[in-house]
């Protein structure tokens, strides 16, 4: 390749391909940010990471400067996703990848990497889709949507014993309760009886009858906490 010809590929702009690649590392990256934003403790680092994805857009027109800022913020994205590891960071990967590939495979230069690069899209864009939506609903819309955890309070009386309690979470037992545990407060003795968020209603009604016929039991309250 003369010097002139390689003066062009510096100039010219990035290609089609090279481009859209870059277009879905960021728009894989605006996803996660939706569900990052919510969580104040991370949303600044899902914010910044998914700015600095980006970055290699401004460059498309030079073809030289794309692909440096590609190897750039893709290969920085690696150590970054182990440092945020918990925080969910390490999805911003896939966009690492996308960032890549865009840099290294040029059609102009390398017209095999047409089929390679239909090959692994076709596996990457599945592959970032189900990760986001597996992050999202595990840690973000599941959480959100699931009901608060919840337990019965049951009061005893006044003549209640210690003695009493002994063969209480055997007999609830059969009829769903997880744990049951006996506190005592300027009240009074009283039961905190656990069980299955998703216990049907049924279930838990019955369970709610089994507590009030137990020895000493006043009255049995549902009380809900969130998590």
């Amino acid at each position: 390749m003369s010097a002139e010809q390689k003066n062009d590929a510096r100039v010219q702009p990035a290609h089609r391909v090279q481009r859209n690649l870059a277009v879905g590392a960021a728009i894989a990256a605006a996803a996660l940010v939706v569900w990052g934003v919510p969580d104040s403790l991370f949303s600044a680092f899902y914010v910044i990471t998914s700015a600095c994805v980006a970055v290699p857009l401004f460059f498309r027109h030079r073809a030289e400067s794309f692909v440096r800022s590609c190897v750039i913020v893709g290969l920085s994205l690696l150590p970054w996703g182990v440092l945020g590891l918990f925080g969910g960071v390490f999805l911003f990967w896939p966009s690492a990848l996308l960032l890549l590939l865009a840099a290294l495979w040029d059609p102009r230069r390398r017209p095999a990497a047409r089929l390679a690069l239909g090959l692994i899209g076709a596996l990457a864009v599945p592959a970032v889709a189900l990760g986001t939506t597996s992050y999202a609903w595990h840690f973000r819309l599941g959480p959100a949507m699931a009901e608060p955890d919840a337990f019965y309070r049951a009061e005893t009386g006044a003549d209640w014993a210690d003695g009493d309690f002994r063969g209480v979470p055997g007999r609830l037992q059969p009829y769903g309760a997880t744990s049951v545990v006996g506190s005592e407060s300027d009240e009074g003795f009283y039961l905190v009886v656990h069980f299955e968020a998703d216990m049907p209603v049924g279930r838990r009604a019955e369970l709610r009858r089994q507590i009030a016929r137990q020895p000493g039991i006043e009255s049995v309250k549902l009380h809900r906490v969130r998590g």
